[in-house]
C-alpha cells in the first residue's frame, strides 16, 4: 500500500470516528407556553413528559427570551442579538425581509460537523421568495409551515394554506401536533445514526387558534374558562407528543447519546393592558372579542387572545409582547443522559446562549473568532464555576418598550419612564428601585444606548394593517409555498 493510499484511509476513518463521536441533538420548542402551564411549575395541565426533561436533566429556571416568537428563533439560530439582527417583532406574510441572507445559522454549523439537520414544524423567519426558506438555509429536510401560526386542523393561515415538506404544498389531514410527533417518529426510526440528527421540533402548540380534540378540551371541564380549557388541551396534547418522541429516542437505543433541550419562544399569552396600538385594541372595540367561548373568527382570534388567551404565567406579570418577567422568562431544559447531572441553575441563560453552547458540547475546538452575543454555557451545565453573566436586551415595538438586563438587575426603558428591578428577589417586579439606585439605573441605560442595534426589519402596524389578508383573505389564496415563488418571479420581472 502507497503512503498517499495510507494517508487516505487514515483520513477516512479519522472523519468516521469524528461523526461517531458527535451527540445526537434534539431541540424542542413550544409556542406561548406560559411560566404557569407546566406541572413542574405547579400548574392544573399535566405535562409528565416535560417535567421528566426537567427531573432527568437541568432546569434553566431562569432563561429568557425576546417577547415574541420571529425574534426568539432568530437569536436561535445565529446566536445573535434580535437587536442587532434587526428582528424585533414577527415576521408578516408580506414581508420582504427575513432572518438576514448572509447570517451563518445553526444547521449550517452543524451540517459542516457532520450532521444530518430536520426542521419540523414552525419556520417564521421569511418566507416572502424561497431564498428564505428553511431549506435554503442549511435544512436538509422541512415538514411544518413557513407562517406564525396556523388552524391546527386546517394548516391555513390569514386565508392562504400554509403545511409542506421541503418546498412541496401538501393538503393533508390531521390535527398537526399529531402529524409533527408522526414525522419525528419516523425520523428517529429511519435514520442511520452512523451519522449524528440535529431533529428540531417547533410545535404550534399552544399558540391560538384555540383548537384541540374536543375529547380532551372535555376533560379539562372542570377549569371552568373556555379558553383555558382549550389551551390546557392543547398543551397535554403536546405533552403527549413529546413523550413519544422521548420513546422513539429510547426504543432505538440513542437516547443517552442525543442533547435534549426544551423551552418556550415567549411567555404565554394572557390580558395585556399594556397594548397602545389601536390595531391590536380594533377587535375588541367592535366587539368581536366573545370571551365566554373560542373565538369564531379565526384569523383574528389571536389578535383577540391577546385579550384572554387561555395561558397563565403566574406569579410572573403579564406574558407575550411584554417585557416584563411574564413575557421572557419561560419553562426550559436540557437533557443528556448520563452525561450532565439532573438538578436545577439559577445561572442568567439566554436563547443566544444556546448555539454556542451547543456547539461547546458537541466539541468544536474554540469558538473564538465566532461572532456571537452569546456565550457557551457549558461550564455551569456541567457544574462548573458559572462564567460571568453578561447583558441581555429584549424588545417589545408593539409598545416601543425595550429591556437590558444585567443580572439580577433589569432596566425598563420606554418613552414615558424608566423602572429598575431586582429581579432575582422581586421577580414579580413590584418594587421599583431607580429611584434609590440612580447609578446602576444610568449604567444599564447607558449600556442600552450603546447596545448594537441593525435596521429593524419589522413592517409597521400601518403595512400589516394594510395587508387585506390581515383579516382573512381568500381561502383559495395561493398557498405560501406557490405564492413565494410567484414573488420570486416578479421580482426577476422587476429587475
Amino acid at each position: 500500500m502507497s503512503k498517499k493510499h495510507l494517508i487516505t484511509i487514515l483520513v477516512i476513518v479519522s472523519f468516521s470516528n469524528f461523526i461517531l463521536s458527535k451527540p445526537n441533538i434534539v431541540i424542542i420548542l413550544a409556542d406561548d407556553l406560559g411560566w404557569n402551564d407546566v406541572s413542574f411549575h405547579g400548574s392544573e395541565i399535566p405535562t409528565s413528559n416535560i417535567d421528566r426533561i426537567v427531573a432527568s436533566g437541568i432546569e434553566l429556571d431562569r432563561f429568557y427570551v425576546q417577547p415574541t416568537c420571529s425574534p426568539t428563533r432568530a437569536e436561535l439560530m445565529t446566536g445573535k442579538s434580535a437587536l442587532r439582527l434587526g428582528i424585533t417583532r414577527p415576521i408578516s406574510k408580506n414581508q420582504k425581509l427575513g432572518l438576514g441572507l448572509q447570517e451563518k445559522i445553526l444547521p449550517q454549523y452543524l451540517k459542516e460537523l457532520g450532521y444530518k439537520t430536520v426542521l419540523l414544524g414552525k419556520w417564521h423567519l421569511g418566507a416572502y421568495t424561497p431564498e428564505y426558506f428553511p431549506t435554503r438555509r442549511g435544512f436538509d429536510y422541512f415538514y411544518g409551515y413557513l407562517s406564525g401560526g396556523i388552524g391546527y386542523w386546517d394548516h391555513n393561515h390569514g386565508g392562504g394554506h400554509d403545511w409542506q415538506r421541503n418546498e412541496v404544498t401538501l393538503r393533508e389531514t390531521g390535527y398537526s401536533t399529531h402529524l409533527l410527533e408522526a414525522d419525528a417518529v419516523r425520523i428517529i426510526n429511519e435514520h442511520d445514526f452512523n451519522t449524528p440528527l440535529f431533529l428540531n421540533v417547533n410545535f404550534n402548540a399552544p399558540h391560538t387558534p384555540n383548537e384541540a380534540p374536543q375529547a380532551t378540551v372535555d376533560s379539562f371541564s372542570e377549569l371552568g374558562n373556555t379558553n383555558r380549557e382549550f389551551h390546557a388541551a392543547m398543551v397535554f396534547e403536546m405533552d403527549q407528543s413529546i413523550g413519544k418522541i422521548l420513546s422513539a429516542l429510547e426504543k432505538n437505543g440513542i437516547i443517552e447519546n442525543t442533547i435534549i433541550f426544551f423551552a418556550s419562544d415567549n411567555g404565554g399569552l394572557t390580558p395585556n393592558p399594556e397594548i397602545k396600538s389601536t390595531f391590536l385594541k380594533l377587535p375588541k372595540i367592535l366587539g368581536l372579542c366573545n370571551l365566554e367561548r373560542p373565538i369564531g373568527l379565526k384569523q383574528i382570534e389571536f389578535i383577540c387572545s391577546n385579550f384572554d388567551g387561555g395561558s397563565s404565567n403566574e406569579p410572573l406579570q403579564l406574558g407575550k409582547m411584554s417585557v416584563l418577567e411574564g413575557g421572557i422568562r419561560v419553562p426550559a431544559a436540557v437533557w443528556w443522559p448520563n452525561h450532565l447531572e439532573n438538578g436545577q441553575t439559577q445561572s442568567f441563560i439566554s436563547m443566544v446562549d444556546v448555539l454556542p453552547t451547543i456547539l461547546d458540547l458537541v466539541g468544536v475546538d474554540s469558538l473564538e473568532g465566532m461572532s456571537f452575543d452569546g456565550r457557551s454555557q457549558k461550564d455551569v451545565l456541567f457544574g462548573n464555576k458559572p462564567i460571568e453573566e453578561s447583558n441581555y436586551v429584549v424588545a417589545n415595538i408593539f409598545n416601543d418598550t425595550f429591556a437590558i438586563i444585567d443580572s439580577p438587575y433589569k432596566l425598563i426603558i420606554s418613552d414615558k419612564k424608566t423602572e429598575l428591578y431586582n429581579i432575582l428577589d422581586d421577580p414579580t417586579e413590584r418594587i421599583d428601585i431607580s429611584n434609590s439606585e440612580p447609578e446602576i439605573t444610568n449604567r444599564l441605560f447607558t449600556a442600552f444606548n450603546n447596545w448594537p442595534k441593525g435596521v429593524d426589519r419589522a413592517l409597521s402596524t400601518k403595512d400589516v394593517l394594510l395587508d387585506p389578508d390581515t383579516f382573512g383573505g381568500k381561502e383559495d389564496r395561493l398557498p405560501y409555498v406557490e405564492q413565494a415563488f410567484k414573488n420570486a418571479k416578479e421580482q426577476t420581472k422587476s429587475h
